[in-house]
């Protein structure tokens, strides 16, 4: 792994919304829309990339492809049934949840 830099920023209007960045501060890669439902980025924290071999979410691997590729990774936890809007919509139509891993793959 790389000695790359990795920004963390949280969502000022997404409830556990996250994006990490290639370069601090810098968002002019990131399309509009995505910039405007995220809202204005806070600053959390940064790392070396090869100083963590395990993140939480997300591999260091697909993590570095995302930053190669994109310059950024969002990453949007979905932690509780209760607050997870796709199953509070399947309920509602009295379908079954999705399990955490079929939702997942909605965001990859």
């Amino acid at each position: 792994m790389s000695e790359r830099m990795v920004y963390v920023y949280k969502s000022s209007k997404k409830l556990r919304t996250y994006l990490y960045t290639a370069q601090r501060d810098d968002f002019a890669g990131i399309p509009g829309g995505l910039m405007d439902a995220f809202g204005t980025p806070k600053f959390v924290m940064v790392f070396a990339l090869s100083k963590h071999p395990e993140l939480p979410k997300v591999t260091p691997e697909e993590l570095e492809q995302a930053l190669s590729e994109r310059g950024y990774l969002l990453r949007i936890d979905l932690e509780s049934e209760e607050e997870n809007l796709i199953n509070q919509e399947r309920r509602y139509r009295g379908l079954p949840p999705l399990a955490k891993e079929q939702i997942d793959k909605f965001f990859h």
